[in-house]
C-alpha cells in the first residue's frame, strides 16, 4: 500500500485512528462471564455483545463492570474518559434509584445532546460529549440495548472511525408476514430473518423480541415508521443487514 501511494506521488495522506471504546456494564446483579453465578445474578451479556460488534469493525473494546454505586460509577467513567476515545454505558439509563449514569455524567461535566428518543426498543438511549469524546447511554434490557447500539451508537462509532457511510448495509426485501405492533408516536424496530430465493429476499419478523436466543438468530432489522401502526404482508420494505 505504501508503495502504491508513493507511485501516485503522495507523501502525506489523511488517516483515521482505530478508536478505543470503553464499554461499561452497570448493575449490582452483573457477573463477568466465566465466574460462578450466584442466585439473583446475571452474566453481563450486553457488554460482550457490544464488544463483539466493535471487534467486527476493528475497534478496540475495553470492557468493565461496575456496581450500582455513585462513587464507583463516577470513578470508572472519569478514568475511562481519559483512557478511551468513546464510551458506551449499559444499564442505569432511566431515572430510578439505581439509574445513576446520566446523573454522574452530568456531575463530570458532559454536554448532553439527547436522552430518550422515539424508538422502540431502545427509548432510554442517550448521547453526549465528555472531554470532547462521545458517550452513548444504552438501556440494560438486551433488545433495547442492542437496538440502541445498532441505531445510535454504532453509526457514531463508525463515523469516528472514518467510515463515509456509517450505517449497517441496507437492501429491499418483501415482508413475509404482517407487522401490526407499531406505535404512532415512535419508530418501532423488529429483529427478523431473511429468506433468499428468486427475486427479492423475504423478511420474517421475530415475534418474541425479548428473548436473547431469538435475537441471536436475527439476520436483519426492519421498522414500522413513526405515524404508522402496521405494515402489510407482501410490502416491499427497507431492511438493515446484521450478517
Amino acid at each position: 500500500m505504501a508503495g502504491l501511494l508513493a507511485v501516485a506521488g503522495h507523501s502525506i495522506i489523511p488517516v483515521f485512528m482505530t478508536p478505543v471504546v470503553g464499554i461499561i456494564g452497570t448493575g449490582d446483579e452483573l457477573v463477568e462471564p466465566g465466574k460462578p453465578l450466584a442466585e439473583g445474578k446475571l452474566y453481563a451479556s450486553n457488554i460482550i455483545t457490544v464488544a463483539g460488534w466493535c471487534n467486527r469493525y476493528k475497534m478496540k473494546p475495553h470492557m468493565t463492570i461496575v456496581e450500582d454505586d455513585h462513587d464507583a460509577i463516577f470513578n470508572v467513567l472519569k478514568a475511562l474518559s481519559d483512557e478511551t476515545d468513546a464510551m458506551i454505558t449499559s444499564g442505569g439509563a432511566w431515572t430510578g434509584d439505581h439509574d445513576m449514569v446520566a446523573q454522574v455524567l452530568e456531575e463530570l461535566g458532559w454536554k448532553q445532546v439527547f436522552h430518550r428518543i422515539r424508538i422502540g426498543p431502545g427509548k432510554a438511549v442517550g448521547f453526549g460529549m465528555l472531554n470532547e469524546k462521545p458517550v452513548f447511554i444504552l438501556p440494560g434490557g438486551p433488545p433495547s440495548n442492542l437496538m440502541g447500539f445498532l441505531q445510535i451508537a454504532l453509526p457514531g462509532l463508525l463515523a469516528l472511525s472514518g467510515h463515509t457511510n456509517p450505517s449497517l448495509p441496507r437492501i429491499n426485501a418483501r415482508l413475509g408476514s404482517e407487522l401490526k405492533e407499531g406505535k404512532h408516536n415512535w419508530t418501532d424496530f423488529f429483529f427478523g430473518t431473511l429468506e433468499r430465493g428468486e427475486g427479492l429476499p423475504t423478511f420474517y419478523p421475530m415475534r418474541k423480541r425479548s428473548r436473547l436466543s431469538s435475537i441471536a438468530e436475527a439476520t436483519a432489522v426492519a421498522s414500522i415508521p413513526e405515524g404508522q401502526d402496521h405494515l402489510s404482508e407482501g410490502s416491499v420494505i427497507d431492511v438493515e443487514l446484521l450478517k
